[in-house]
C-alpha cells in the first residue's frame, strides 16, 4: 500500500469517527431500531423477565459491558454481561432461572460463532434469546426471538478494517432494547425520559471535532517522550469504554493497551507503573473522584503521567493530574459510554497517522475468525 492509499484510508477513517458529532448520522440505526422493535412491541413473554445476560466478544463484549447498565437501569432488570465463549460453555451455569432470563446477542456479523452458540443454548434451556446486529440474512436472525438492527455495515462499506461507528450503532440499538423491556416490566422511566436523554448526548456529540484536536496534541506529546503504552481505567458504566478504548488503541495503533477497573488496578497492576505508562482515567461524574485522587496521589510518588476525562473535576484533581479534559455534561452516567469513547479512539487514531502508517491495518494479515486451528492445518497441507 502507497502513502496516498494510507493518508486516503486514514482520512476516511477520521471523516467516519467525526460525523458521529452530526445527528442526522444517526438516524438510520434509529429507524432500523426502532422498526426492529415495534415487532416485539406488544409481545407479553418479556414481561416475565427480571435476568439479562448480554454475550459477544472484542468490541462486541465492550458493548455487552457497556449495554449491562443500560438494561439494568431503563429495564430495571438483574444484568450481566458475559464473554461468549464463557457463557455457551457454561451456559447451565448462567441460566438458573431460564423462564426469566433474557439473553442477548450482540455481534456486527450477526455470524460470530460462539454469539450464535450461546443464543442456541439459551432457546435450548428455555430463556429468550435477542440478536443484536446489522441488516441481512445471518445466523444470528435465525435463531433469535428477537432481532433488533443496527447500522453496522459503515465501517465495511468504506474498506476499513477495524470497528469503530458499529460500536456505538449497537449500544444504541440495545438502549431502545432496554428501553422497551423496561416499558413492559412497568419502569417508571419511559421512552419519552430517554429520548430526551438521548437527544442530550447527540447534542453534546459536537465537540468531538475539538477533542479530536486535543488527543492529536496528547499523542504528539507522549510520542516525543516515548510513551508508547497506555491503561484506559473506568468504573460502572464506562469500564466497558475502558475494554473498547484500551482494545481500539490496540487495534488502530499496535500500540499495547490495557483496561483495568478504577480500584483494581491499585490491587497489583499498579507496580506496572514506571513513568513511560500514561494512565487515561474515565470519570464522567462526581461520586468516582475520590477513587480518582487515591490513584492521582499513587501516580504523584510513582511520577506517572495521568489524564481525567471528566464533566466537572475537582480542584484537588486539577491540582494533582497532568492533565484534566472537560467532557460535555451528561446527566445520565449509563449514556456516557457514547461519549467518553472518543478521546480513546482519537489517542489510538493519532498515534498511527502520525507515524504515516494506516490506522486499523491488520497485523499479521490476521481477523479473528482466521485464528483457528483447522484453518492452520488447512494452510499447512496446501
Amino acid at each position: 500500500m502507497d502513502q496516498l492509499q494510507v493518508q486516503t484510508g486514514n482520512e476516511r477513517l477520521k471523516r467516519l469517527m467525526l460525523s458521529l458529532a452530526k445527528p442526522e448520522k444517526w438516524k438510520a440505526t434509529e429507524e432500523l431500531a426502532a422498526a426492529s422493535l415495534r415487532a416485539y412491541a406488544a409481545d407479553e413473554r418479556l414481561a416475565r423477565v427480571d435476568t439479562v445476560i448480554i454475550i459477544g466478544h472484542g468490541t462486541s463484549l465492550a458493548t455487552a459491558m457497556n449495554a449491562e447498565f443500560l438494561f439494568s437501569r431503563a429495564a430495571g432488570a438483574a444484568a450481566r454481561a458475559v464473554p461468549a465463549y464463557q457463557f455457551r460453555s457454561y451456559a447451565r451455569d448462567y441460566l438458573k432461572r431460564p423462564e426469566r432470563t433474557l439473553v442477548v446477542g450482540i455481534s456486527c456479523s450477526g455470524n460470530t460463532e460462539s454469539v450464535v452458540k450461546g443464543l442456541e443454548a439459551a432457546r435450548q434451556a428455555g430463556a429468550l434469546a435477542m440478536g443484536i446486529t446489522g441488516r441481512g440474512e445471518t445466523k444470528m436472525r435465525e435463531i433469535s426471538d428477537y432481532l433488533i438492527e443496527a447500522d453496522t455495515a459503515v465501517e465495511q462499506e468504506a474498506g476499513m478494517t477495524a470497528y469503530s461507528a458499529s460500536h456505538l450503532f449497537l449500544l444504541y440499538s440495545a438502549l431502545r432494547a432496554a428501553v422497551l423491556l423496561g416499558e413492559k416490566r412497568g419502569n417508571a422511566k419511559g421512552l419519552k425520559y430517554w429520548e430526551a436523554q438521548w437527544k442530550s448526548v447527540k447534542n453534546a456529540m459536537s465537540a468531538l471535532p475539538e477533542l479530536f484536536e486535543k488527543m492529536g496534541g496528547l499523542a504528539e506529546e507522549y510520542s516525543q517522550e516515548e510513551m508508547h503504552n497506555v491503561v484506559a481505567l473506568g468504573t460502572g458504566p464506562n469500564l466497558g469504554t475502558a475494554q473498547e478504548g484500551a482494545l481500539k488503541i490496540c487495534e488502530f495503533a499496535w500500540v499495547f493497551g490495557a483496561c483495568e477497573e478504577l480500584e483494581d488496578f491499585a490491587h497489583g497492576r499498579f507496580r506496572e507503573a514506571d513513568g513511560k505508562i500514561p494512565l487515561l482515567l474515565l470519570a464522567p461524574h462526581e461520586n468516582l473522584q475520590e477513587k480518582v485522587l487515591d490513584l492521582l496521589a499513587g501516580c504523584e510518588i510513582a511520577r506517572t503521567p495521568t489524564v481525567i476525562f471528566t464533566q466537572k473535576a475537582l480542584p484537588e484533581v486539577q491540582k494533582l493530574a497532568d492533565r484534566v479534559i472537560l467532557m460535555p455534561a451528561v446527566e445520565e452516567e449509563c449514556l456516557t459510554p457514547f461519549l467518553y469513547v472518543f478521546p480513546l479512539w482519537f489517542l489510538g487514531y493519532h498515534f498511527r497517522s502520525r507515524q504515516g502508517k494506516l490506522v486499523g491495518e491488520r497485523r499479521f494479515g490476521l481477523k479473528a475468525t482466521d485464528i483457528s486451528y483447522q484453518a492452520y492445518l488447512s494452510r499447512r497441507q496446501t
